[in-house]
């Protein structure tokens, strides 16, 4: 049985999903606690399977630090690093958004 992980959210990450929640909450609740709960159970596959999500390429981007990863939870995207034992939740962003300008445009 692989180790499991820790998962740490940083404070950006959980303003993500306050943002999201109170967007679609706007409309239906419901929705907005089905979808978080979504996140939060592909999110929570990471503490076995850290690798799962794609590698960014720093090639391609020269913005991208080496490390970062991202995994598809329609229609968002969660970029996370590995860090020692512990996965670093880094953002949660829509697919449709400038994702990489958001996710570089803070020192972290």
């Amino acid at each position: 049985m692989p180790q499991k992980n820790k998962i740490k959210y940083t404070p950006i990450a959980i303003d993500d999903m306050d943002e999201i929640f109170s967007y679609i909450s706007k409309d239906n609740v419901t929705s907005a606690e089905i979808l978080l709960e979504k996140i939060t159970a592909g999110i929570s596959r990471l503490d076995e399977f850290p690798n799962m999500g794609s590698v960014m390429s720093d090639e391609e981007y020269t913005l991208v630090a080496s490390g970062y990863r991202f995994i598809v939870i329609q229609p968002y995207l969660v970029f996370y690093r590995i860090i020692d034992d512990t996965i670093v939740i880094h953002r949660i962003l829509h697919g449709r958004r400038d994702y990489l300008r958001e996710l570089f445009s803070t020192n972290e």
